[in-house]
């Protein structure tokens, strides 16, 4: 009887010591692991950054489209006389129709040229630079004559 429970004993203690072997995970496993998990949130990160860069550039874009049309709009309300007064380069200011202007420092100009002997083009451009350096421009053509329809016509570039 006591051979059979020393036999007993041994093959328990025979269990745990492979059962200890073979519980939790070895330095191979969590280098691997670590690395695998290190390239997922690098490349997650990565994704995130891309995606606030073109979230960035989509706001100053629209921004730039509505100083382009505030300032057309602007243009539009004028009589030819005051058109004409405006003929050459120069610039506008974006705060003009805006209490803030978000985001980025915004260069607007405006060209004003003659196109015949009763029509204007009135050329707007609004440039910016990005988060990354990168720059770019926004531009509005529209064509005014005197005593046209509506004084003028319009299309963006």
């Amino acid at each position: 009887m006591k051979r059979i429970i020393k036999t007993k004993i041994q093959a328990t203690r025979a269990k745990r010591k492979s059962a200890q072997g073979k519980e939790g995970f070895s330095l191979v496993e969590l280098m691997v692991g670590s690395t695998v998990l290190t390239l997922v949130l690098a490349g997650s990160f990565s994704g995130l950054g891309q995606a606030l860069c073109i979230s960035e550039v989509v706001q100053s874009s629209n921004f730039a489209s509505q100083l382009l049309q505030s300032e057309m709009d602007e243009i539009h309300l004028m009589q030819w006389n005051e058109v004409n007064r405006l003929e050459g380069t120069s610039s506008f200011d974006p705060r003009k129709n805006f209490s803030s202007v978000p985001l980025r420092d915004y260069s607007c100009t405006r060209v004003i040229s003659q196109k015949g002997s009763s029509q204007k083009e009135v050329r707007l451009t609004v440039g910016w630079t990005d988060l990354r350096g990168k720059p770019h421009n926004r531009e509005y053509v529209t064509y005014y004559t005197k005593e046209g329809l509506f004084d003028y016509s319009y299309r963006t570039l």
